[in-house]
């Protein structure tokens, strides 16, 4: 296995220096984000992107396409293991490679993959801190070549600890077993804006991280694991059992669940469905203010 320190990020630096590792797959997962009138977003692929110019040995993965369940109700939801897996072996990635994705724009779609492959198995992945604008502004190398790898043998063994649901988020909301953290923006949680899921607001009970929060915006990265640790602290509290993350659609959440990682928690979920399903169903419980 490439030498790697298992944090859930890695440093620009460290990516450059393993950019020939025969072992190393890098992924480009990006989804550009259109805002409509009405206040709603529609996302697009960002293939185009890709094209333009991408870290030298990166491939695209269309979370749009491949890497979403095409019979589910809801959109974008985690495709069946075995479904994730022929898609992923067609990428040349298998059980013996490490992953470094990351995404132009708004991070959360690296994060995004990085759940879905930690949620079927694969622990050898991370997300490029600052991901391709921190490499760009650092002066390293892109291309607009596309590389070729043989397909490879990914094995699929979902982990449904990593993988909330609904009866999930109730249960511990009524035992009081844990906690569930919305990672939307404030004014989302407060009900003040709303994305168009049904109802405004947020899952009765819930407690915000907003995810763009996480990171400085000039440079793209994370926070200092100090400053994350300070902020989850200021928001949340003193956190004790399991953490369930959840936003709109089952994305920006798996930024929060990231850095829970990255600060050692290890009982954390993505609720996959997240207000997507819950803000459509008036029998869930939901709260503004």
């Amino acid at each position: 296995m490439i030498n790697w320190n298992g944090r859930a990020l890695v440093e620009t630096e460290w990516l450059a220096d393993h950019l020939n590792d025969p072992k190393l797959r890098i992924i480009d997962a990006s989804v550009i984000m259109t805002r409509h009138d009405d206040g709603t977003w529609s996302p697009r692929s960002g293939h185009g992107d890709y094209q333009s110019g991408h870290i030298p040995g990166a491939q695209f993965v269309d979370l749009l396409t491949d890497f979403q369940d095409q019979d589910a109700d809801l959109s974008l939801m985690l495709p069946r293991p075995e479904v994730f897996a022929s898609a992923i072996s067609a990428k040349g990635i298998g059980d013996e490679h490490m992953v470094v994705v990351y995404a132009t724009a708004v991070p959360w779609w690296a994060t995004r993959f990085w759940w879905m492959l930690k949620a079927n198995g694969h622990n050898a992945v991370a997300v490029l801190d600052g991901g391709i604008k921190k490499w760009r502004n650092e002066g390293r190398p892109v291309t607009q070549e596309t590389p070729q790898f043989p397909s490879a043998n990914f094995t699929a063994k979902q982990r449904p600890e990593l993988i909330a649901d609904k009866s999930k988020v109730q249960a511990v909301l009524r035992n009081d077993t844990g906690i569930v953290i919305n990672a939307l923006s404030p004014q989302l949680h407060s009900g003040e804006s709303d994305l168009g899921y049904g109802r405004p607001g947020r899952i009765a009970g819930s407690q915000n991280l907003s995810a763009l929060t996480l990171i400085d915006h000039d440079s793209g990265a994370y926070l200092q694991d100090d400053q994350l640790r300070q902020a989850v602290s200021d928001t949340l509290g003193h956190l004790k059992g399991e953490a369930v993350c959840y936003c709109g659609g089952g994305i920006a959440a798996t930024m929060d669940a990231l850095v829970l990682n990255l600060l050692g928690y290890s009982k954390v979920s993505v609720y996959d469905a997240s207000l997507s399903e819950w803000a459509a169903d008036d029998r869930l419980p939901m709260e503004t203010g």
